[in-house]
């Protein structure tokens, strides 16, 4: 396996949880097609995890 994707409610709180455990964004975060954020960070054993949160959501 060399990567995996998460889909989470606040990527915020999920970039706040990473960074207690050594993880950053590798570009920062973006948003696609006013749809998602997106942000990858690297993961155990060099796996990469992309972080996804739907906007818009109610």
């Amino acid at each position: 396996m060399h990567r995996v994707a998460f889909s989470v409610d606040d990527i915020d709180a999920a970039l706040e949880t990473a960074a207690r455990h050594g993880c950053r964004p590798l570009r920062g975060v973006a948003t696609y097609q006013d749809l998602y954020k997106l942000t990858y960070l690297r993961g155990p054993s060099g796996i990469l995890v992309m972080l996804a949160q739907k906007l818009g959501q109610d």
